[in-house]
């Protein structure tokens, strides 16, 4: 029931949605994220940690288009007994992370609610048809990952990470990458994405697959926050990774001609991740 336009370049289904911004040599890209208490973060939780989770998945689905973050909506919905102060704080962690990467909060709304929630809307910009997108991939490309998986939740990392902004935007601007998102949901259900996107498979190695914890956890735990990727010129694009940034950017496995089919290892592994409307 989503509506359609001729400036709609990407619809539903990736990263971020795609439009033409008319008379300009642009696009802009749109996202949107909930963070909810008792979902995405426990009561009484630090607020600026709090702030820097909510826009910064924001921020990170931006990155994963290799765009450049532009402007930010927050409508907050908080019960009554909520301290103006703790919101305060919020925003402080929000403003701090939005600072960095060139954000800015212009709006927003303020709702009353049985818990704490924070939806938070955002915008980016990036030269026309330059977005990478999950459909991008093809068989033969490599596929990489710019840092550990798993553990995020144990770590404390989930509210505490840093959106890939300037990678994501050099990994676009390389020319040497055919399909790019973040991984939130843990590399196996998300890996699947770019699968269905893309109509291929995928072939992982388990020992090249960077963790923090256990391998189960790099599958599967999510709220990681990296950019996964294929190129079909990694080395090279390994080589640029480490002058810019100084760190290994690892193959971890090849797309292959096999729609939809996810392996590990020579074995078939299974779908499964947090799933909010899932059957207990």
């Amino acid at each position: 029931m989503l509506g359609t336009h001729a400036d709609l370049v990407v619809e539903a289904g990736d990263d971020c949605a795609v439009c033409r911004l008319p008379g300009t040599e642009l696009d802009q890209v749109f996202t949107t994220d909930p963070v909810i208490e008792g979902v995405h973060f426990e009561r009484g939780e630090v607020p600026e940690r709090v702030g820097n989770k909510a826009v910064g998945r924001v921020l990170s689905d931006i990155a994963a288009m290799g765009a450049q973050p532009q402007w930010i909506l927050v409508n907050v919905a908080a019960p009554p007994e909520l301290e103006f102060q703790y919101l305060e704080k919020i925003y402080a962690g929000m403003s701090a992370l939005c600072e960095r990467f060139g954000a800015v909060i212009i709006g927003g709304d303020l709702a009353k609610g049985d818990t704490l929630e924070l939806h938070v809307f955002g915008t980016g910009l990036l030269p026309e048809k330059a977005a990478r997108l999950r459909s991008g991939a093809r068989a033969g490309d490599d596929l990489l990952v710019t840092g550990p998986l798993g553990g995020s939740f144990a770590s404390g990392r989930h509210l505490d990470f840093t959106p890939r902004v300037p990678e994501g935007i050099f990994l676009r601007e390389s020319g040497l990458v055919n399909a790019m998102m973040d991984v939130s949901d843990g590399l196996a259900t998300d890996l699947r994405h770019i699968l269905s996107r893309s109509g291929v498979g995928a072939a992982l190695s388990g020992a090249e697959i960077p963790v923090n914890g256990t391998l189960e956890q790099a599958l599967y735990d999510g709220e990681d926050f990296e950019l996964l990727l294929t190129s079909p010129a990694a080395p090279e694009l390994q080589k640029q990774w480490r002058a810019a940034f100084g760190t290994d950017l690892p193959i971890i496995g090849k797309i292959t001609e096999n729609p939809g089919l996810l392996e590990l290892d020579g074995e078939i592994i299974e779908a499964k991740a947090f799933e909010h409307f899932a059957s207990e």
